[in-house]
């Protein structure tokens, strides 16, 4: 049979036809599947077996797949008990990640980590995360093994966290220039005023300390 196509001009296929075949195959693979006689040995991309994979996979609880693999690690991990916690260190795209679950404290999952880490912690749907903002690099590279929902949790704060600090730093150099701002005659005048306070207060400790004295010897002597 002769195709005209105006990119590839002419060519020849055949005209033979396994699809009629390969659904036939398909539907007795099914059919074997579903009556129980899954014996013998069984091709892995057969529809029957994807069928048979599917409905393990839905039976199993999981919800997420790929995106939800701390869940799936987390239910493959031995239950703690009281003053056992159980740890398990995973290697995930390069970025080291030890999940820990504590029967008192729960489950931490910590991302990364540098030699000056700034550590912060995220309340999400499979533990709390705990995670370095001087080491950002390891956790893009771990974000996939969050549900959609977590890493929405994660992202936010962060950046809640670096919106607070900053506007700290902020209102540390709006002081800074306000002070720097200053007349030098206030600047100047502010110290007279907390050392003139400084001597008065010593000028009368010293005069209570001389009356206290006077008293002690009158009581002596009389």
């Amino acid at each position: 049979m002769i195709n005209n196509d105006s990119y590839m001009a002419y060519k020849t296929f055949h005209t033979t036809n396994k699809t009629a075949e390969l659904l036939a195959k398909q539907a007795a693979s099914e059919k074997k599947y579903k009556t129980g006689q899954m014996e013998g040995d069984v091709d892995p991309d057969s529809f029957a077996a994807k069928l048979k994979k599917a409905d393990e996979y839905a039976a199993s609880g999981e919800s997420c797949g790929a995106t939800d693999s701390i869940g799936i690690i987390l239910r493959q991990m031995d239950e703690p008990t009281a003053g056992n916690p159980v740890t398990k260190d995973v290697w995930h795209n390069g970025a080291h990640v030890s999940i820990t679950k504590d029967l008192m404290q729960g489950t931490t999952i910590t991302i990364g980590g540098s030699s000056n880490p700034d550590w912060i912690y995220v309340t999400t749907s499979v533990g709390a995360v705990k995670i370095d903002l001087n080491d950002t690099t390891s956790l893009m590279k771990c974000l996939d093994m969050f549900s959609p929902e977590d890493v929405t949790a994660i992202m936010k704060k962060i950046q809640e966290v670096k919106q607070a600090r900053e506007a700290l730093s902020e209102i540390d150099r709006m002081k800074d220039r306000l002070f720097k701002e200053k007349p030098a005659e206030e600047q100047n005048g502010e110290d007279e005023q907390e050392k003139s306070v400084g001597e008065a207060v010593g000028v009368v400790g010293a005069e209570e300390q001389r009356n206290n004295e006077e008293r002690e010897e009158k009581k002596f002597l009389g």
